[in-house]
């Protein structure tokens, strides 16, 4: 039997592998679950590393789950799934911290493709590189072949947002954090019954990176405090289920934490998708080559005007239920072909283990 351990999930003690965890929100664990299950199809055991070394086990590999200190332990590979960006997760940017590993497992095209001219790919490229997506987990209440919610009626959402009030580690024009909070202010200042946000973070100011941002932060957090008003009037705290808020909704903004990576396309998109609900999306360069352009909002085709936001809500309001319901179609039937396949929890656990068995 080989032994590998998971490095990185705090909690350790297997949690990672617990559905009934308290940390997996919308079920977010399933994509381990199902890694582990398949691991054991194939002769592997998976265990949190803390599992291992209290019964004095030592891995044969290891999985990082990013941005963790490299652990060493004798005879034993050591992997990293590198699942964030750079402006987000600044180590998956450093070199050195990449070339420790005896592989990368990345959806980032750039650095998987050696001859892409980054600096980044030609300093590690002597470190192997296994292609990944972002592993999305299908809802309980989803069915292939159904849209949750046809048409308008139960949907008393008009458009929403979820997500946490955050901000990128690097400065890079490339961010989209920013972006969002553009979006929610100016659904607030021109729209408000026809917008909700929900998540983490928005009793408080938007999050702001640097030295100078932090003291922007603590000085706008002063008058809503004084006044007694909403730093965030939309905001209808977080969302206990995605599925469910999402189910209620017509439109969701669902922009990546940056834009214009190659490779970077990460569950929001999918989890409107799963719910009936149609994304306006902005983020992965080439969306239009992964998901068809039926399915979803392009944003960019609104971004470079003088008013996008006001465009972009014209148009929301004034789309009819029929081709509302199109925009749904194509989601299904999407979901339902082998194109979504890729970013299936199966196909997550099958592109980490391929190189493991190799």
């Amino acid at each position: 039997m080989v032994v590998g351990g998971i490095v990185g999930w705090e909690e350790g003690q297997d949690d990672l592998f617990n559905s009934q965890s308290p940390r997996n929100r919308d079920d977010c664990l399933e994509p381990f679950r199902a890694l582990r299950v398949k691991a054991a199809e194939r002769g592997i055991e998976l265990h949190t590393l803390d599992v291992l070394q209290k019964a004095g086990i030592t891995p044969q590999f290891t999985l990082y789950l990013e941005s963790i200190p490299l652990i060493p332990i004798e005879n034993c590979k050591n992997y990293l799934i590198r699942f964030e960006t750079e402006l987000t997760v600044p180590i998956n940017g450093d070199a050195e911290y990449l070339n420790q590993f005896d592989g990368v497992f990345t959806w980032d095209q750039v650095l998987l493709n050696a001859d892409s001219g980054s600096a980044l790919s030609q300093k590690t490229a002597s470190t192997p590189k296994f292609r990944i997506a972002y592993p999305n987990v299908l809802p309980a209440a989803f069915k292939t072949n159904q849209i949750v919610n046809l048409g308008f009626a139960k949907r008393n959402l008009f458009c929403v947002l979820i997500g946490s009030n955050r901000h990128a580690n690097l400065p890079d024009t490339r961010e989209l954090y920013s972006e969002r909070v553009k979006a929610i202010r100016w659904f607030e200042e021109n729209a408000l019954k026809d917008f909700a946000l929900f998540g983490n973070g928005w009793l408080v100011p938007q999050k702001r990176q640097g030295k100078s941002g932090k003291w922007r932060y603590r000085l706008e957090k002063v008058l809503p405090f004084l006044m007694g008003k909403a730093v965030f009037p939309s905001y209808q705290g977080s969302a206990k289920s995605k599925f469910e808020v999402l189910a209620k909704a017509r439109f969701c903004i669902c922009y990546e934490n940056a834009k214009d990576i190659p490779g970077y396309l990460t569950e929001k998109l999918f989890d409107s998708l799963f719910a009936g609900c149609v994304p306006v999306y902005w983020g992965e360069p080439q969306i239009e080559s992964l998901v068809p352009t039926a399915c979803f909002i392009d944003f960019r085709q609104f971004a470079n005007s003088s008013n996008p936001y006001q465009e972009l809500y014209q148009y929301l309001s004034k789309m009819s239920e029929q081709d509302y319901i199109a925009y749904q179609e194509a989601g299904r039937q999407f979901l339902a072909s082998p194109a979504f396949r890729p970013y299936s929890s199966e196909a997550f656990a099958e592109a980490i283990l391929g190189p493991l068995q190799s």
